[in-house]
């Protein structure tokens, strides 16, 4: 089991009222209140940093099937599949652009 840890604060007095307001709201006394709103805090952030981490690697392997893919095309027998396929990324991304500006 573990123990709790006092933890104390000096807060301007509306902020205390605020959280003792939000504590009765909840029905759990103010140390619980607080405890809970900072633990999520914690985990919230823990969780941004790890959607960071996740968004980064994703660019960076999109960037490499982007470069791997325009080398494909680049060598392929049509000489003129390469630029075809810009032209319908070109008009995707603006009909793309268009939905988002609607």
């Amino acid at each position: 089991m573990k123990s709790n840890v006092p933890l104390q604060a000096y807060v301007p007095g509306n902020i205390a009222a605020w959280v003792e307001g939000q504590a009765r709201k909840a029905a759990v006394s103010r140390s619980q209140w607080l405890g809970t709103v900072l633990a999520d805090l914690y985990e919230g952030r823990l969780r941004d940093e790890a959607l960071r981490k996740g968004q980064a690697q994703l660019r960076r392997q999109l960037a490499f099937v982007t470069c791997a893919l325009d080398a494909m095309l680049a060598s392929h027998p049509d000489p003129a599949l390469r630029e075809r396929v810009h032209e319908a990324f070109r008009r995707k991304v603006a009909a793309l652009d268009g939905e988002a500006g609607q």
